[in-house]
C-alpha cells in the first residue's frame, strides 16, 4: 500500500519536477554561453588610443589623427585598421550643408597610423562665420580594434609677418593674435618660432624658447650671408606649435633679398665623375673593347654551327669508305 502510495506521488510530480530541471539546465547553458561570448569579444578586440592635432598652414586647415596602442609596455603604432577614420565637426551626425557641422569625410591610416584631413576651401567658406571649432574622430567596427573616439576644440588665431630692414640690419617680425569673443587680441607670452623656409627644413632664427610681449610681437634679425631664391626673394615665417587653444598655426611671407643663390658648379667629364659624366675617349674606348669581345665570341659560336653543318654532309662518304675498307 506504501509503495503504491509513493508511486501515485511521483506519477503527478515527476514530471514536474522534471520539466523544471530541464528549463533551469537550459538557462544556465544559456548563461554560460552568453558570459563565454562576451568575455571572448573583450579579449579578442585590442584597445586603441586616438590623438588629434588642429594645423593652420597660411590659411589651409588640417586635422591629422593618430592611433596606437600599447603592446609589452611599447606605444606600437596602429597600421592594420580595416575600417575608416571619420571625422565630424561640432557633433557627431550626418553633414549639415547649411552650416558645415556633422560629418566632414573619412580616410584610411597609412603605414604610421597616420591619417590628415585637408580641409577644403569650400568648407573653410563655409564655416567662416565660426571662430571656435570641436573636430571629432571616431573609428568603429573594426574586427581587431575596439571602437575609439577622440575630439578636440580650437580657437581661431592669425600670425601677421612683417619685415624691415636696410644694408645692415634685416629683421623678421611675428604678431600673434587669437579670438576672444567678438574680436581678434593680441596673445603674450606664446612661444613663437620664428624661420627663414629652406629647400628641406626651416632655419630657425634667434634665440629658442622667446615668447611673444605684451602686444604678440616676437622679432629675430635676419643673418646677411644667407642666399636666397632665384627670384631674388627670401621666404621668411612663425609659427606655433601645438598650442592649447589653436593647436599649430604657420605662415610664411616672401620678401626681397639682395645676396643670390649659390650656383651649383659645373659637371665636368673627369675619371672620379659618374658613369654618366666619364670622359668621352674613356666610354670610346670601353665601348670598342665590348663590341669586339663580344663580337669574337659570337664569331667562334657561328663557326662552331658551320663545322658541325659540314660535318652532317661529308659524314655519309666517310662512313662508305670505312665500309668499303673493311671489305
Amino acid at each position: 500500500m506504501k509503495n503504491n502510495l509513493l508511486l501515485l506521488l511521483w506519477g503527478r510530480s515527476g514530471y514536474r519536477i522534471i520539466f523544471v530541471s530541464v528549463i533551469i539546465g537550459v538557462l544556465i547553458a544559456n548563461e554560460r554561453e552568453g558570459f563565454s561570448q562576451e568575455e571572448k569579444d573583450s579579449v579578442s578586440l585590442l584597445p586603441v588610443t586616438m590623438n588629434l592635432s588642429y594645423k593652420v598652414s597660411d590659411g589651409i586647415r588640417s586635422v591629422k589623427v593618430k592611433v596606437t596602442r600599447k603592446e609589452k609596455r611599447k606605444t606600437i603604432a596602429v597600421d592594420n585598421l580595416k575600417s575608416p577614420v571619420n571625422l565630424y565637426l561640432s557633433e557627431v551626425k550626418k553633414h549639415d550643408p547649411a552650416d558645415g557641422t556633422g560629418w566632414i569625410g573619412n580616410l584610411f591610416l597609412d603605414e604610421k597610423g597616420e591619417g590628415i584631413f585637408e580641409l577644403s576651401a569650400n568648407f573653410t567658406n563655409l564655416i567662416s562665420g565660426f571662430h571656435e571649432y570641436t573636430f571629432i574622430a571616431k573609428s568603429e567596427s573594426d574586427p581587431v580594434y575596439e571602437d575609439a573616439e577622440e575630439s578636440v576644440t580650437v580657437t581661431d588665431a592669425k600670425i601677421i609677418m612683417e619685415y624691415s630692414g636696410d644694408d645692415s640690419i634685416k629683421t623678421a617680425t611675428g604678431i600673434l593674435s587669437g579670438w576672444k569673443d567678438s574680436a581678434y587680441v593680441p596673445v603674450p607670452d606664446a612661444e613663437l618660432k620664428l624661420f627663414i623656409k629652406r629647400t628641406f627644413n626651416p632655419l630657425l632664427i634667434g634665440e629658442t624658447g622667446r615668447v611673444t610681449d605684451e602686444n604678440g610681437k616676437l622679432s629675430a634679425g635676419l643673418p646677411l650671408d644667407i642666399p636666397g631664391n632665384h627670384n631674388g626673394t627670401i621666404t621668411i615665417g612663425a609659427k606655433i606649435d601645438d598650442h592649447e587653444n589653436f593647436g599649430t598655426v604657420e605662415v610664411t611671407k616672401d620678401v626681397p633679398w639682395s645676396v643670390p643663390p649659390k650656383e651649383s658648379p659645373a659637371i665636368e667629364r673627369t675619371l672620379w665623375s659618374s658613369g654618366a659624366n666619364a670622359p668621352l675617349p674613356l666610354v670610346i674606348s670601353s665601348v670598342v673593347i665590348i663590341v669586339v669581345i663580344w663580337g669574337t665570341i659570337f664569331y667562334l659560336i657561328f663557326l662552331l654551327f658551320k663545322i658541325r653543318r659540314i660535318s652532317k654532309k661529308i659524314r655519309p662518304g666517310i662512313d662508305d669508305q670505312i665500309r668499303n675498307t673493311l671489305k
